[in-house]
C-alpha cells in the first residue's frame, strides 16, 4: 500500500504544479503559493511512504527501479520548494524554470515507478491520471479564490474546466484501452469478462463507478456554472467531482500495483 499511495499522492502533486501555468497571475502570489505548498506536502508524504518500503519487501530486481524513483521525486519535490520560494520573495524569472523542472522531475519519477512489460500503457495512465487528478483539485482550489479576487477573470475557472474534461475524455479512453485492447494479459480484467464481482473485479467495477461515470454525469453542471458565472455552485459541485476522481484514481492506482492493471 506504501507504493500505492505515493505514486497516488505524487500523480496528484505533478498535476496540481502542471495546472498553474493556465491560471493568470491575477490570482495572486498566495495562490500559486498555496498550490505549490500543497503540492509539496504531498510529495514529502510520498517520498516518506517509499522510503519505509526500502530495506522491507523491495527486492534486489526493483531495487535499482526504486533509488530512480526516489530520487526523481526528491528532485521534483526540491524545484517545486524553490519555486514556492521564488513565489514568495517575488523571483520572475525563476518561477516558470523551476515549475518545468519540478514537472520534468515528476515524470522521470513516473517512468521509473512503470518498470512492467506495457510500460507505454502503464506511463499513459499514470500521466493521464495526474492531468485528471491535478485538473479537479486545481479547479475546486481555484473555485474558492474568486471569492479572495473578487476581479479574477472567469476565463481562468473555464480553462481548468476545460482541463478537467479533456482528463476525464482521456483517463476514459485509456480505460477503454486498458480494458479491451489488453484486457487478456490481466487477472482483474479476466474477472470483469466473466462477470464476477469477486477480488480485483469488484474494484475495476468500482473504479468505472466513481472515477468515470460519477465526474462524467457531474462535467456539464459544472461547465453550465462557469458560463453564467456562478463561481459558488461551481465550487460545490467541483468538491463533489474532486471526491469522486480521487476515489476512482486511488483505486485505479491500487489495480495497477496489486494486479498490474494500468486502469
Amino acid at each position: 500500500m506504501s507504493t500505492v499511495f505515493f505514486l497516488f499522492l505524487l500523480h496528484l502533486s505533478v498535476g496540481l504544479l502542471a495546472t498553474l501555468p493556465l491560471v493568470p497571475e491575477r490570482a495572486g502570489a498566495k495562490y500559486f503559493k498555496f498550490c505549490s505548498a500543497a503540492a509539496v506536502f504531498m510529495t514529502t508524504a510520498g517520498l516518506w511512504l517509499l522510503y519505509r518500503r526500502f530495506g522491507v519487501d523491495v527486492g534486489p530486481a526493483t531495487l535499482g527501479h526504486y533509488r530512480v524513483t526516489f530520487a526523481a521525486a526528491a528532485a521534483s519535490l526540491l524545484f517545486a520548494v524553490l519555486y514556492n520560494r521564488a513565489q514568495h520573495f517575488g523571483w520572475r524569472g525563476a518561477r516558470f524554470p523551476l515549475l518545468g523542472a519540478s514537472l520534468a522531475a515528476g515524470i522521470v519519477s513516473m517512468v521509473s515507478a512503470s518498470p512492467s512489460p506495457d510500460r507505454a500503457v502503464v506511463l499513459a495512465a499514470a500521466v493521464t491520471s495526474a492531468v485528471l487528478l491535478g485538473a479537479a483539485f486545481g479547479a475546486m482550489v481555484l473555485g474558492h479564490w474568486y471569492l479572495v479576487v473578487l476581479d479574477l477573470p472567469i476565463v481562468a475557472l473555464r480553462r481548468l474546466t476545460v482541463l478537467l474534461a479533456a482528463g476525464l475524455a482521456a483517463r476514459a479512453i485509456m480505460v477503454g484501452v486498458a480494458l479491451f485492447a489488453v484486457a487478456g494479459a490481466y487477472d482483474a480484467a479476466a474477472t470483469v469478462a466473466a462477470g464476477r464481482w469477486d477480488n480485483d473485479g469488484l474494484f475495476v467495477w468500482m473504479r468505472l463507478l466513481f472515477g468515470i461515470a460519477g465526474p462524467l454525469s457531474l462535467i456539464g453542471f459544472v461547465w453550465k456554472t462557469v458560463e453564467i458565472r456562478s463561481t459558488q455552485s461551481a465550487t460545490g459541485i467541483l468538491y463533489v467531482q474532486l471526491f469522486l476522481v480521487m476515489s476512482g484514481e486511488l483505486l485505479a492506482t491500487y489495480l495497477r500495483v496489486s494486479a498490474g492493471f494500468p486502469l
